[in-house]
């Protein structure tokens, strides 16, 4: 566990400010704010600049306590639940939301009284990391990392005129970034070489895979399969809790997924999970991959082979799903942060707010977390790095077509853990792809039944 705190060292002619804002200055220096908080940029940043910056203009201290990610939703519900008050923000993950319903405050009150403006997320990000059916017509929650996965290709590939000649000469068609999964399977077995063979000019000493994704069993694999699975306009059920799993589509994207992941992609990704195996593209060593945004240092690593070649593009569709989506459906990761119903939710509210919104700029340059209008189109930040005049309008596109979870306390058991038993087993060979979906079906009807959804 990492327990980071910080001094109180607050110059006089910020101090005046302070007493204006929050009372006195006696008064501010008993305020103490604390934030269980995922690991990650946005922890680190808060942690390291947000939370000392904070206490030295207003004198309210914050203490970030950074948790391991397999124990922080346990300890924050024992907490929660136990009404200790050790915490008074939180991780909020939508998935875990019902966990927590009955111990948060509605910040639409505070939204209202201090100016957030909401209109500044897209519209799904609002509905998923703001909004939850089980306190409808609140706000239940600030973003601060939603995060989606989108499409890497190693650029430079693409443009060298042999590969263009090489795919024309092989499928008739020129060798362009696939918008279609069936694009993406042609274009990666084409990559997909030897040590020995050439690339782009060059002799390759490891072999080329053409594409991969994290493929270790259980959640590993899980988040790499179900952006397939949500592209083809499946959601899981429907408003009156009758599952759609029961299509023949599944049993296409499974079988399409198991022959893309055991054809393509190297047998290291078996063993990686989330992130794990970005090396592989940032040293040559992939010509595509699926990319979450937390990996971009990764992929941009200025001492890597793709540093400067990299191009970025939502997921691609699936061709013929029952949603008629234009661009792959990723699932919508991240979080955010909840204020627990204390006496302190408005005092973290102000935090909040002023990291956020008041330094929203500020925020997006130290967490490299980009969701609010201004983290797309301010100079400021898109002139950061010169990669992000790529990234950011890609990534911009990829959030405006994801899949929200569904707000109900079983999302976890019959969605997620659904999709890891499904894919598992599926790709593993233990079950058919038939067999494992007339178990997912009629595990989340059971499911269901015992909630009291369905009779």
């Amino acid at each position: 566990m990492d327990v980071k705190s910080i001094g109180r060292v607050t110059p006089p002619a910020v101090a005046l400010v302070a007493l204006v804002a929050y009372g006195s200055a006696a008064k501010a220096q008993e305020i103490e704010l604390r934030w269980a908080l995922h690991p990650g940029e946005e922890a680190t940043a808060v942690v390291e600049y947000f939370a000392p910056e904070y206490e030295r203009q207003t004198g309210i201290r914050v203490v970030g306590e950074i948790l391991p990610p397999d124990q922080l939703r346990d300890q924050m519900a024992i907490e929660a639940i136990g009404g200790t008050g050790r915490w008074h923000m939180g991780y909020h993950s939508p998935g875990w939301y019902g966990t927590f319903a009955d111990h948060t405050v509605d910040l639409t009150p505070f939204i209202e009284k201090y100016g957030f403006d909401v209109d500044a997320y897209p519209e799904l990000i609002v509905e998923s990391h703001m909004t939850s059916e089980m306190r409808p017509g609140e706000y239940i929650a600030l973003p601060t990392s939603p995060a989606a996965p989108m499409l890497i290709v190693r650029e430079d590939f693409f443009e060298h005129a042999d590969e263009q000649a090489a795919f024309e000469e092989a499928h008739g068609r020129p060798l362009t970034v696939p918008n279609t999964w069936a694009e993406l399977r042609e274009v990666a077995e084409f990559f997909t070489r030897d040590a020995g063979e050439t690339v782009a000019g060059e002799t390759l000493e490891r072999p080329l895979h053409g594409w991969a994704d994290a493929l270790g069993a259980g959640s590993g694999i899980a988040r790499s399969f179900i952006v397939v699975l949500y592209s083809t306009g499946l959601s899981g059920w429907d408003e009156n809790f009758e599952p759609d799993l029961d299509h023949p589509i599944l049993i296409d994207a499974a079988e399409y997924f198991v022959d893309l992941a055991t054809t393509v992609a190297p047998a290291d990704a078996r063993n990686w999970a989330f992130l794990e195996g970005l090396e592989f593209f940032r040293d040559g060593r992939l010509a595509m991959a699926t990319m979450w945004p937390q990996g971009l240092a990764t992929v941009e690593d200025p001492e890597g082979d793709a540093a400067g070649n990299v191009h970025y593009r939502p997921l691609p569709k699936w061709e013929g799903n029952l949603a008629g989506y234009e661009q792959g459906v990723p699932f919508l990761g991240g979080g955010g942060v909840m204020v627990f119903d204390t006496d302190m939710a408005e005092e973290s509210f102000k935090f909040l707010h002023w990291m956020l919104q008041e330094n929203e700029i500020e925020f997006a340059k130290r967490s490299n977390q980009f969701s609010r209008r201004a983290h797309f189109e301010d100079p400021e930040v898109t002139g950061q790095q010169p990669y992000f005049e790529d990234f950011l309008p890609a990534y911009q596109q990829t959030l405006e077509q994801v899949f929200v979870r569904q707000g109900i306390p079983e999302y976890g058991s019959v969605m997620w853990q659904g999709t890891v038993d499904f894919i598992t087993d599926v790709f593993s060979g233990d079950l058919t792809a038939e067999q494992a979906q007339t178990r997912w079906v009629d595990d989340m009807r059971r499911a269901f039944a015992r909630a009291g959804y369905i009779d």
